[in-house]
């Protein structure tokens, strides 16, 4: 499928932006090249741009995402800007494929990525220029969103929103983890004992049907197939800062109980890990404690030089059984300086909502407005939504306008019912938050309330 989507856009793309300067598509030849620049402008400063220390994660993921054992990305979607009087690469972007879910309702979804410009080449509008063909890319493979994780506010002016929490977690410090029972509190009533093995090939089916039932606590997420889940076991190369190593929790039986991915070596004194599943019927009061022995042993094992392990930082999304397992304190809520948000973009709104339609249906049915008949008309100042509802059904959705004379039942302005759509503010919320934001009374009130209510979201692209 993947080999079929590239067939499909393969066609020639340049243009010429002026003062030497060209667009194009990027091609296996140019992987070093996109590496090392990537490399440069990524996660390293200091000193005259081709002189600084190159980062070799981001070299290494590069070139991962450029190869063809990548299952959503190859050097064919990337872009480059190249300076055609030196021959150098100065600007670049990527777009990885990815399949959403909406409350269980999925769909292809775009995630561009390493979006970087030389120093000396900024404020020039190569990078809208770049968001162009990758919007145009996103469109053409049937996207229904996009989404990207970058520096604050800058997004914003291609039509981004931000609207979904990133990096929310806890933390433990390494004094607080539980220590190892002792040999004589072992015995008749004591904890079943486990081990943490590294993930085979053979386990992605496990991993797969695993993850996916864990995403069932959250609005928005994205699917892993034994595919994706193959890739991430053995497929990256182990430099790239998106290795983590995958590890199966067993019981004594060899029985896999669960896994837990994390990576691969220490950031800022903290052992980060971002997947930890349980099987049914395997106790997370059980299987917590010797999870966390096992990785402050593995965090210790990584530090080096003076970086000592200070803490395990989980990052799980705003909820997860860990965070009932283990009491606060000693589990701690990351700072605001730990967590951060999804910009997402939603270029067909309407087509959105008629497709996630059977979600926004269920909830109605959960609602006091059950099987209610009437229209919504919501504003955002410029443009708007019309949602027509017959006996609980979403029967239509379309794009409307509001006037003088009819400003509509709510109103939200620019983008910000995005952050309703997914779940990041509630109504209440949004009114609080925004003096120009109207919620409406009466039944609009309720309406949107039971459509769109405030629910927890953990996004885990594939990179």
């Amino acid at each position: 499928m993947a080999d079929e989507r590239r067939d499909q856009t393969l066609s020639g793309m340049q243009k010429d932006l002026g003062g030497g300067l060209i667009l194009r598509r990027a091609r296996e030849e140019d992987a070093e090249a996109v590496a090392a620049f990537n490399a440069r402008v990524h996660l390293s400063s200091g000193g005259p741009f081709e002189q600084r220390e190159p980062y070799r994660g981001i070299a290494a993921g590069t070139r991962d995402l450029m190869s063809e054992d990548h299952p959503t990305c190859g050097a064919s979607d990337f872009t480059v800007v190249e300076d055609t009087t030196t021959g150098s690469i100065v600007s670049s972007a990527c777009l990885i494929g990815q399949t959403f879910s909406y409350e269980g309702m999925e769909f292809d979804a775009g995630l561009p990525e390493l979006v970087g410009t030389h120093p000396d080449y900024r404020r020039r509008g190569l990078v809208r220029e770049q968001f162009e063909v990758l919007h145009r890319w996103s469109k053409e493979r049937g996207h229904l969103m996009q989404a990207i994780a970058g520096i604050p506010h800058y997004y914003r002016r291609f039509g981004y929103e931000m609207a979904v929490y990133m990096g929310e977690g806890r933390r433990i410090y390494v004094q607080d983890v539980p220590r190892k029972p002792s040999s004589a509190n072992e015995g008749e009533g004591s904890p079943r004992s486990y081990q943490l093995r590294p993930a085979a090939a053979s386990d992605a089916r496990f991993l797969s049907e695993l993850h996916s039932r864990g995403r069932g606590r959250y609005l928005l997420t994205a699917s892993r197939d034994e595919g994706l889940w193959r890739y991430e076991v053995g497929g990256r190369d182990p430099e790239s800062d998106e290795s983590l190593e995958v590890r199966i929790v067993e019981d004594a039986a060899r029985k896999p109980a669960g896994y837990v991915c994390h990576a691969r070596d220490l950031r800022n004194g903290a052992l980060e890990v971002y997947g930890y599943e349980l099987a049914n019927g395997v106790s997370w009061l059980e299987v917590t404690p010797f999870v966390l022995r096992v990785l402050a042993e593995t965090g210790h094992k990584r530090a080096s030089g003076e970086e000592k392990l200070a803490s395990l930082t989980f990052v799980l999304g705003e909820h997860h059984p860990l965070h009932e397992a283990v009491p606060e304190p000693p589990l701690h809520r990351l700072d605001r300086h730990g967590h951060y948000s999804f910009y997402v973009r939603v270029p067909d709104l309407p087509g959105f909502l008629r497709h996630v339609a059977p979600v926004l249906e269920q909830r109605l049915a959960a609602s006091v407005a059950a099987g209610h008949t009437g229209e919504l008309e919501v504003s955002f100042y410029g443009d708007g939504l019309r949602l027509e509802l017959e006996r609980g059904r979403l029967s239509g959705v379309e794009d409307w306008s509001p006037t003088v004379e009819e400003e509509g039942d709510a109103a939200f302005p620019d983008l910000t019912f995005l952050q309703l759509l997914f779940g990041y503010r509630s109504l209440e919320e949004l009114d609080r938050a925004f003096a120009d934001c109207s919620p409406g009374g009466g039944d609009a009130r309720v309406l949107l309330s039971a459509l769109f209510p405030r629910r927890p979201s953990d996004l885990w692209p594939v990179c």
